[in-house]
């Protein structure tokens, strides 16, 4: 099969790495019986799962006049509908971890030959949080797994995962998204209402480079997006206003729940990290436009403060009182 000048994943954004090792996998005929998509949340990784399990059982996989996959076969339209009884998902749904159990479950289904190819392709989401148990019990399945079976794990911390499971799948990496492209791909999206467009540079900012990440914050981040602009009042006080007045804000406009404090400290630190790299015409990963104030700030006083923002993170982390945390920092940071 040649597959060198075939469109790879022609559907899947970006992760130019993960193409071309599984164009290379694909164009060899020496696909491995596992793989781990190792990646944050909202980076793609359910996207190219899927998109590996059409390209195996698509049944154009052997035609290079055909992308790969097709995406418009039956099979590849009931693995993109959810319907194909050769694509299976585990996951460890409103649970903390998966158990053993889950495991012996597909160890019962393994034997059973496939239905609509030769293949079949058992998907783990959140691999990262199979127990120790389920990860061994999964381990006699990856050693000698039938011919036509393929394991999926996706996961967000592959160390998480025994050194004698990752020996076994070699891990591929999805890839993270600059603000600009982020921007781009939220502008495209269809039917936005007004207030989502207004939403599209701070959604763009706060993702991480994450497209999913990226849309549930344009579309429902209502409570996150509320935050990063509290974190930027919050910036604007402490370098340009009156400390009177940053002391009236941390005791009425901040949240008083602890871990929301301490993601809206870790945004502050990202504005500061943006004032300092605006210094040489660096990359803004905060704001959208810098402030008025940016120019006049000094590069020592950023740097101050922002070691006592990473100071009051950890106090508050350490059960450290918010009020008096935050007021230790509006007045010695």
């Amino acid at each position: 099969m040649t597959v060198q000048t075939r469109k790879i994943f022609p559907s899947l954004l970006g992760n130019e790495k993960l193409k071309n090792t599984l164009s290379s996998d694909f164009a060899s005929g020496k696909s491995a019986h596992a793989y781990i998509l190792d990646g944050p949340s909202g980076s793609g990784k359910r996207t190219a799962a899927l998109l590996i399990a059409q390209a195996v059982l698509c049944e154009h996989r052997d035609d290079a006049s055909h992308p790969l996959p097709c995406g418009k076969c039956p099979v590849c339209r009931k693995i993109a509908g959810g319907i194909s009884v050769d694509v299976m998902t585990v996951s460890n749904g409103d649970h903390a971890t998966i158990g053993v159990e889950a495991i012996r479950q597909i160890r019962q289904t393994l034997y059973v030959a496939p239905n609509d190819g030769d293949k079949k392709i058992y998907i783990i989401e959140n691999a990262h949080r199979m127990t120790v148990q389920a990860q061994n019990a999964l381990l006699l399945s990856l050693e000698e797994p039938p011919p036509y079976v393929m394991f999926l794990l996706l996961t967000e911390d592959a160390s998480a995962l025994l050194e004698t499971v990752r020996s076994r799948a070699p891990t591929i990496k999805t890839e993270l998204f600059p603000s600009a492209f982020v921007t781009e791909f939220l502008a495209a999206q269809p039917n936005l209402t007004p207030a989502q467009r207004e939403r599209i540079p701070a959604s763009a900012h706060l993702c991480g480079g994450s497209l999913g990440s990226a849309l549930n914050l344009l579309k429902s981040g209502d409570t996150e997006l509320a935050l990063y602009k509290t974190a930027e009042e919050f910036v604007d006080l402490l370098l340009n206003g009156k400390k009177t007045d940053a002391l009236v804000f941390i005791n009425t406009s901040l949240p008083k729940d602890r871990e929301k404090t301490r993601t809206l400290l870790t945004l502050v630190r990202f504005a500061l990290r943006d004032l300092l790299a605006s210094k040489k015409d660096g990359e803004l990963l905060f704001f959208t436009e810098l402030p008025s104030y940016a120019r006049r700030v000094s590069i020592r006083r950023l740097l101050e403060l922002s070691e006592a923002v990473v100071r009051a993170e950890n106090d508050i982390a350490a059960n450290g009182a918010q009020v008096t945390v935050l007021t230790a920092l509006v007045c010695g940071g």
